[in-house]
């Protein structure tokens, strides 16, 4: 008789390859392709520590968890908080969720409730972000889009599947495109322990907002991985 099996958070090893590799690097627009990456340190794998981020510094927390029923229905739920320090002392709190429901017949699978995340900051700043999967059927990308909303900032969100100098797309997101008015103004890509950030000069009306999106993004256990 099979029970019930609640799993813990799992990681997909670098996409380096063989050791010695560089790893993966995520493709990127023209516009960013030569700005210089600020990395996310402390973050690795763990369920919660420091992080730093150029001149700022954060603490966070974070889980993933897995119920299946039988090998026919999972429910994936994972959560993730974090308090990022401003330059001016003051400090804003972000809280997300997101949740998926998978169910297996035989050897077919698809999303009975496609992967949502929802999040809400609050302190210096209030803002709010939404993240979902396009759809319920089975492909090939695991393809996530959505939208961060502070004040009258709005930004679109859109996981990248692609990695320099390959033409095959990967299943999983290796990072993420954060987009205003249609253009390209920021990017967090995944691969490795340490995320690499692409955001607007500090000061800018769209520095903070692609910050404190890309810092839930870069801490978020997806259930692709």
């Amino acid at each position: 008789m099979k029970f019930a099996l609640w799993k813990g958070p799992w990681l997909v090893a670098s996409l380096g390859g063989c050791a010695g590799l560089p790893p993966a690097q995520m493709a990127l627009p023209s516009t960013l392709v030569a700005a210089v990456p600020e990395p996310v340190q402390g973050i690795g794998i763990s369920r919660g520590g420091d992080f730093v981020l150029g001149a700022e510094r954060g603490t966070f927390q974070r889980g993933k968890d897995r119920l299946e029923i039988f090998e026919a229905l999972s429910f994936d739920r994972t959560s993730t908080r974090y308090r990022l320090v401003r330059s001016d002392g003051s400090s804003v709190q972000a809280a997300c969720r997101g949740r998926q429901t998978g169910v297996a017949l035989g050897v077919l699978a698809a999303n009975a409730r496609p992967f949502t995340l929802e999040c809400e900051w609050s302190g210096a700043v209030t803002a709010r972000m939404s993240l979902n999967a396009p759809s319920a059927m089975p492909g090939t990308r695991a393809e996530r889009s959505g939208r961060f909303a502070l004040g009258k900032v709005e930004l679109e969100l859109k996981s990248v599947h692609s990695i320099q100098g390959s033409p095959l797309p990967l299943e999983a997101p290796i990072g993420y495109l954060l987009s205003y008015e249609g253009k390209p103004v920021g990017a967090i890509e995944l691969n490795g322990s340490v995320p690499r950030l692409w955001r607007p000069a500090p000061g800018t009306a769209l520095a903070e907002p692609v910050t404190l999106a890309a810092l839930a993004l870069a801490l978020m256990w997806d259930p692709a991985n």
